[in-house]
């Protein structure tokens, strides 16, 4: 096994399900250390902290290398082919929780910095590697950063996240509906592919609006509701005028990533059948587009909120996240460099696409809107899924990628 593969298998082997990031990048601190490259690690929390390390001159401008080291659950332990930990390895596919989202992306940024440090690669500015912490969770380690200055000076940013598939599926219905081509652009697309998986460039993703409305009522028996005040009744009251809100926003439409999109997922009220309820909620989560700000959103919701506790509601709203989404113009030098270089190096063509889950590039944005953005990396859609994988031809060509990206950026 060689010395990439190996530093991947032992950070996969490492639990850090939501929390615990802090024995990863405690490794990678030592591995940049033993290749003279110093870093800082950031507490978050206790046993969690995230990573900041750099290299180049300083006299130019500031590429980010983001990447994340929490995972989701590992989910069925009787579905999976192999324990969910062991980063084993069959037909050079690694199989583990993590390998696609994202420890292959976070290893494939820290061996690239350590291969142009070795080579000795002439940077006219900064490489800055950042890995943090809760990424799956609220974006907890790059809010951190963000705040404390990490981000301020960083002119482009590449995002570590799997962005392929399998080459096979893009015979399927829902991946050329991602791609928007038909069943000819899927065969052409996989025609020019030399290699097992597609991948694409994701100059785009959604941001992402999540809260929850509470009714306050008082409870009372059924047989007497008149004593008491329904707490559904107002949240109803408000569900109709949100979907009146939401009609009305239909047409705001991104060109990469499409509309807004609303969704009422859960409500919840009463305690019993025959009590009035005292209490009901109203959870919403929407996915956004640059072209109406979740500013305005809120705003409205918020009046929607105050017309009704006018009229005797007694409604409060609590938003749970606000991530803002992204779009880099495809004109971007950004984009132009990953598309040329992702090209040759990966032995196919680069469609540049949206797509509707969000990464820490939200949070760094909050602070810096002016960062070009692209999310490419190794992996694929197994991620949060049962037998995740990485293919590891591409996390090796990933890492010779960015190497070449940051020194065709750094000039």
């Amino acid at each position: 096994m060689d010395e990439v593969v190996q530093a991947l298998s032992d950070i996969v082997k490492m639990n850090t399900v939501n929390g615990a990031e802090k024995q990863v990048t405690d490794y990678i601190a030592a591995l940049l250390a033993k290749h003279g490259i110093a870093s800082k690690l950031v507490e978050y929390a206790p046993d969690r902290a995230s990573l900041v390390a750099e290299i180049g001159d300083g006299n130019g401008p500031v590429v980010g290398f983001d990447g994340h080291a929490d995972i989701v659950a590992l989910g069925d332990a009787s579905k999976w082919q192999v324990e969910a930990l062991s980063a084993t390895i069959k037909d050079n596919l690694m199989i583990g929780r993590g390998t696609s989202d994202m420890k292959s992306g976070l290893m494939a940024g820290v061996w690239a910095l350590i291969h142009l440090k070795e080579n000795q690669v002439p940077l006219h500015g900064t490489v800055r590697l950042m890995a943090t912490v809760g990424e799956e969770y609220g974006q907890y380690g790059a809010k951190q950063l963000a705040k404390a200055g990490y981000v301020d000076d960083v002119d482009t940013l590449i995002v570590g996240e799997p962005s392929g598939v399998a080459k096979q599926l893009l015979m399927q219905k829902q991946i050329q509906y991602m791609l928007q081509i038909d069943q000819a652009g899927a065969q052409k697309l996989a025609d020019a592919n030399q290699t097992n998986e597609q991948h694409f460039i994701e100059l785009a993703h959604k941001g992402s609006l999540t809260y929850t409305v509470h009714s306050k009522g008082v409870a009372s028996h059924s047989s007497m509701p008149e004593i008491g005040k329904n707490a559904i009744t107002p949240l109803m009251a408000f569900y109709q005028k949100e979907e009146e809100y939401f009609a009305s926003i239909k047409n705001y439409r991104n060109p990469v990533l499409g509309p807004v999109t609303p969704v009422v997922t859960m409500v919840r009220g009463g305690e019993q059948i025959n009590t009035v309820p005292a209490s009901a909620d109203l959870s919403v989560k929407i996915r956004t587009i640059p072209e109406l700000p979740n500013a305005d959103m809120t705003v409205a919701i918020k009046e929607i909120i105050a017309d009704l506790n006018a009229a005797g509601a007694d409604l409060t709203l609590d938003i749970l996240s606000d991530l803002r989404p992204m779009h880099t113009m495809e004109t971007a030098k950004l984009v132009k460099v990953a598309k040329t270089i992702g090209e040759a190096d990966l032995e196919q063509k680069l469609p540049l696409i949206g797509v509707p889950g969000g990464t820490d590039a939200s949070s760094f944005l909050a602070v810096n809107p002016d960062i070009d953005v692209v999310i490419f990396g190794p992996g694929n859609i197994t991620a949060h899924q049962v037998n995740e994988y990485v293919d590891l031809d591409m996390y090796h060509r990933f890492i010779t990628i960015y190497e070449k990206m940051m020194t065709e950026l750094l000039k």
